[in-house]
Formats: C-alpha cells, structure tokens, sequence
C-alpha cells in the first residue's frame, strides 16, 4: 500500500498539467505518506515548495490509510496556505471527493470558491485540521487539536514555535504507542531552541535542504540567489544554517551591526558634500537629547544635539540646518512625530515648510518584509552600512550596535521594543533613532491641476 500511495502524485495537476516533483521533493513526499519514522525534521529554503508537496502528501496519507492529521502554524496566514493547497488539490480526482465529507449545506462548490476551513474529515475515519499556534491563541487551538484526536502532527515554521508552547504540543502524543505517532517539523532555521535541539538528536530522522540542492533542481536561477545574498536573513532562508550560538539572544534578537562593522564605517574628516540631502531629526522628552543627523548617499554625520524640552528650539534648530544647507530640501527632513516631535512637525508645517512627521510603527512600504517603518529603515540603515557608507566618527554612533532585530511569527522583521533596549542599556538609542529616520522614504507632495 505505501509502494501505491507513493504513486499518487500523479493524480495532481498543477496549472492544468501533471504534477512532477523534483527529487527531493519526492522524499519529502515519501517520508510523509510511508510514515517509516515516528520522529522526522526537515530544513529547506523559503519558496522550495515544501508547503505544497507536505500538504499532498498529507491529504494522500489521510485519504489513503483513514489517519487524522493536525497541521500546527505559528500565524494563522501561515496555516491557510497549506489547507488551501489540501482543498485546490482534493479537486484534482474523484479519489479525494469521494471520500470528503462535508455538511448538507456546504456544497464542493462552497468549498473551492471560499476555501475557508481548517478542517476536512473523510468517510473512512481520516481527517485534516489546520490550527494557528501562538502565545494568544494556544489554550483554544491545543484544545481543539485534543477534540480532533490525531496522533499525527506537522509542525510548520517550527523554530518560530515557542518552547513552552512546542513541550505542550508534543504531549499530546503521549496517549498513543510511540510506534503509532508521526511527527514532522519542518522550516528554516531560524533560532537554536528546540528546532536546533531535535536536529543535533539521533531520535530524528532528518533531511536537509538548502539554496544549492534548489539550484541543481532548478527552483532557484543564479540571479534570484545572488540578489537574495543583500536580503535578510539569506543564511537561515536560503543557505539553512543556525545562528552561531553567541549572535542570538534568550529572546530569539540578534545583533543588527556589530562593532567591527560600525568601525569599519569610520572616518575622520567630512566627506565631499553631495546635492542630495537627509536630515533625520529625534526629538527627545524627560531629559534624554534631542537629535539631528545628517546623511547623503555616501556619508552621514551627527550634525547637532541638545536636551532641550522647548519645542521651539527645535523649530528654531532644523530651520538652522535648512538655512546652512541649501540642498536640503523641507521634504527630505523627518521628524519623529510620536509624542513631544509632533509639535515640532506641526510647527515647521505651520511656517510652510512640508517636512515629513514620522511614527516608526507605522506600516512600511514593503509590508511583506518588515514590521513596520522603524524595522524597515533600520535594515537599510544597517545594509548602507555594510555596503559602504561612512560615518564621521563619533561614539554616539554606537548605538547602532545596541539595536537588535529578529523575524517573527508572520516572519517578518521586527527590532526589539524601546523598553527591552532601554531597560539592558539604562539609555534611549536617540543618535541611532535619528541616524534611522534618514532612510525614511520621501511622502509624495499632492498635484493638484486648476481646470
């Protein structure tokens, strides 16, 4: 029966065409639907297809042997892509609609156009429940999972799974013979929790995947991994290597510059002044200073500070800088417009100058990578550096090492909380905050054409 279950990937079509995977893709395939191990892990590279080819395997599985699988994900959105693969794919042969079974109001016609369960049952007894598991909502899903009763878990993104959270799944493996339980973690390698735990025990079996493996299988084009290499995280997306144990902290953040890097970026004299100007302005309260920072497309500089709690001083301040540089534009000034700055950014807009008030918790352009404004501009910040950029050399601009960043439950990136800096450094990261805004993208100025 496993030699016939394996061969059910030809019943998939993808596009209207067969499906065919690659080689290791079939293993991925194999280890699921021959469930020859109770214990398994898999590490591969983001966009391989492991999604996909886990969500086949797992509907041949629980259609072919009548076994109840619970797929656990970190983030709801997560969880969604692997049961909208299960429901596409059940329509691909009769094989899987037969066996469906659904409620007398909800049509397979309902079910392909909303795709909107986390769960399927099968007439002989198996069954498919997709659940999110984080810190807000596990007492509920764990619940579930207990109603549901499958012995046959799939941890996806594991390593974004807390610790606490992942002991409690595990248990629930407990009631059933060890040789009558299947367990698959799969993800990248995001921390050394216990995703890197069960890789380094002999208890797994395990299989690795990296950026090369897809390359050689021709998922990747060598131009899309050397344009991922400047992106973050290309060592756990694509290369498949755990952080080195002293670059993450308890807390899963890692170091955004390290001091090597920051003293690399040093120089002692201004550099040529160029046409292209950015001034990030953090306006401080409670005794902490008030920043200006100064930026072009290759040097930045600490041009002024004070602790001020004035805010016309501060007006009174940037309208300095514009006057001494005439080709720095109001519209390549950002302010900090959370809390004391928003009267400064108010102020200059009153006096006609159309400087941008910046929240850093505000949506950033490319949602998709970073949390927010403030994740999004530190990592070009950090990566300007990296690239290149200069910094007249000032000990305020070591707060830049203070910053840490780590990628989420939606795996997105994210920088450690002001109160978690402020409470390991005794200090707000001012001259860093500032040195950040600079990377703020411009807001369009409206058009407006008298008719």
């Amino acid at each position: 029966m496993n030699s016939d279950l394996a061969q059910l990937t030809k019943l998939f079509k993808i596009n209207g065409q067969g499906l065919v995977l690659t080689p290791t893709q079939q293993k991925i395939f194999d280890l699921i639907v021959t469930n020859a191990h109770p214990r398994n892990q898999i590490i591969a590279p983001t966009q391989y297809g492991k999604s996909l080819t886990v969500a086949l395997s797992v509907l041949c599985r629980s259609v072919g042997k009548g076994e109840k699988f619970i797929i656990l994900a970190p983030s709801e959105k997560k969880a969604g892509i692997t049961m909208n693969y299960i429901i596409d794919h059940c329509f691909d042969s009769n094989l899987f609609l037969s066996q469906l079974e659904l409620e007398q109001s909800f049509t397979l016609d309902r079910l392909r156009r909303e795709r909107s369960r986390n769960h399927l049952t099968f007439k002989n007894g198996g069954g498919i429940m997709t659940l999110t598991l984080d810190a807000r909502n596990s007492k509920r899903s764990l619940e579930a999972a207990m109603g549901f009763g499958g012995n046959r878990l799939i941890l996806d993104e594991s390593s974004l799974i807390d610790d606490p959270l992942y002991a409690t799944v595990k248990r629930m493996l407990g009631g059933h013979p060890y040789s009558n339980t299947f367990l698959l973690e799969i993800g990248n390698p995001f921390y050394r929790n216990h995703f890197y735990r069960t890789w380094n025990t002999e208890r797994y079996n395990k299989l690795f995947i990296d950026y090369k493996v897809g390359l050689a299988e021709g998922r990747y084009s060598e131009e899309f991994i050397e344009e991922m290499r400047d992106e973050a995280f290309f060592s756990v997306f694509y290369e498949c290597k755990f952080p080195e144990e002293d670059i993450v902290d308890e807390y899963g953040y890692r170091v955004l510059l390290t001091n090597e890097e920051l003293n690399n970026a040093f120089v002692n004299e201004h550099l040529p002044m160029e046409r292209e100007l950015y001034l990030g302005a953090d306006i401080a309260g409670g005794g902490d200073y008030n920043v200006f920072v100064m930026r072009t497309k290759q040097f930045a500089w600490i041009e002024s500070k004070n602790r001020s709690n004035d805010t016309m001083t501060n007006v009174s301040e940037i309208q300095r800088i514009l006057e001494q540089y005439p080709n720095l534009k109001p519209q390549n000034v950002f302010v900090d417009d959370i809390g004391v700055g928003r009267g400064v950014s108010d102020r200059l807009r009153e006096l006609n100058l159309a400087v941008n008030g910046v929240s850093a918790g505000e949506k950033a352009l490319n949602a998709a990578k970073h949390k927010n404004i403030k994740a999004e501009c530190y990592w070009l910040a950090s990566q300007w550096i990296k690239q290149g950029g200069k910094l007249l050399r000032d000990d305020n601009f070591r707060q830049l090492t203070w910053i840490k960043y780590k990628v989420n439950s939606e795996r997105v990136l994210q920088i450690e909380p002001k109160e978690g800096l402020k409470q390991r450094t005794g200090r707000s990261p001012d001259f860093a905050d500032a040195f950040m805004l600079t990377f703020v993208t411009p807001k369009l100025e409206p058009k407006i054409w008298w008719i």
